[in-house]
């Protein structure tokens, strides 16, 4: 239906093309969401599908026409399987809601029957038959959507590009117009629409191509909108059916080796801290005593550099305990009021 073959799209004047090396197919009667930010090549995309623009480089085959080849002549017999929604409406003002409809039958020459036949039924099928006589300004924003789209497709094209078709309508409104390209899709129109609404993508889950930069980043059936437009990532496809039960696998098996990996590493920690217990406990006396000397002496150095000199300790003898005594108490001869308080205090001064 459409297929690109190494489509490369640059604009003069600029250093980056609007599309490189874009391979992408499209079925019959699919719905495709084209996303990305902006300038991520989605609009040229729908206008090379159109013969809008021409690829730099590449091919383009559109319903059995290689575009490449056909001729200018050709160009608007090709357009009638087509039909284009813009975010824009592009109504003519001057014209009612039925000529509006009627009059993209009438370019490409249909009888007056063909046309009072067909406008009103796609006007019941929008939800616009009660207002065919109504101006475009007489209209709320998503009622002239609707009739954009209702003279897009009242020649039953076999293709249908829609350019932001929902860009500057409320949530409500939105919801309506996806609802009725959804129904021309099930009645065979391949539908090819360019898109920043995450809400309409992430509901409708249908096939979804992200641009980044001009390249596709992902192709991924019942997919949802992403990170499109706040962090661009190249995302896998969803795996299913027994591929996911091989990766479901693998990923056990990954994590069951971490795991071990996990348990070694503590084992030899656990290991290496009983053998320097052990190596501490049976060193031989001269190296304990040659760690205490070590120790005595940063111990003094430590000192010499604050001014403060450290003696080695010894036991102290008795007399060299009593000689910090006082006389009086040496003899035990202290009064009753100078008397401490404490439980494990006694006087045992000699007994008159």
């Amino acid at each position: 239906m459409i297929r690109f073959e190494n489509v490369t799209k640059k604009y003069a004047g600029t250093k980056r093309p609007a599309l490189e090396g874009i391979d992408l197919e499209v079925a019959r009667g699919e719905f495709v969401f084209l996303v990305g930010a902006s300038g991520s090549g989605k609009s040229s995309c729908l206008r090379l599908v159109l013969k809008e623009e021409r690829p730099s480089v590449g091919s383009i085959f559109v319903l059995g026409n290689d575009l490449g080849t056909i001729s200018n002549r050709k160009i608007p017999y090709f357009r009638r399987n087509l039909g284009v929604v813009f975010q824009d409406f592009r109504l003519l003002p001057n014209k009612t809601v039925y000529q509006n409809v009627a009059f993209s039958l009438q370019v490409i020459g249909k009888s007056r029957g063909f046309v009072q036949e067909a406008v009103p039924d796609v006007l019941a099928m929008v939800g616009l038959d009660n207002k065919a006589d109504r101006l475009p300004h007489e209209l709320s924003g998503g009622e002239q959507q609707r009739v954009a789209i209702a003279r897009a497709v009242v020649n039953k094209p076999q293709v249908l590009l829609a350019d932001e078709p929902t860009g500057n309508l409320d949530p409500a409104t939105s919801a309506g117009i996806m609802q009725l390209l959804d129904r021309i899709n099930a009645q065979g129109t391949t539908v090819l629409m360019a898109t920043h609404e995450a809400g309409i993508v992430d509901k409708m889950q249908r096939r979804v191509i992200e641009l980044v930069d001009g390249r596709i980043v992902r192709d991924e059936r019942g997919g949802g909108y992403g990170n499109t437009g706040v962090v661009p990532e190249l995302r896998p496809a969803v795996v299913k059916g027994e591929q996911a039960d091989v990766a479901r696998k693998e990923l056990a098996a990954a994590a069951a080796a971490a795991e071990l990996e996990t348990q070694a590493i503590q084992l030899q920690a656990v290991q290496a801290n009983q053998d320097a217990a052990n190596t501490a406990q049976v060193a031989p006396l001269s190296e304990r005593r040659e760690a205490q000397n070590d120790t005595g002496a940063a111990a003094s150095a430590t000192g010499n550099q604050t001014g403060i000199v450290n003696l080695p300790r010894r036991d102290e003898t008795p007399d060299e305990v009593n000689a910090h005594l006082s006389l009086v108490d040496r003899l035990g001869l202290r009064s009753g009021d100078d008397e401490q308080a404490g439980d494990d205090e006694q006087n045992v001064g000699p007994v008159k």
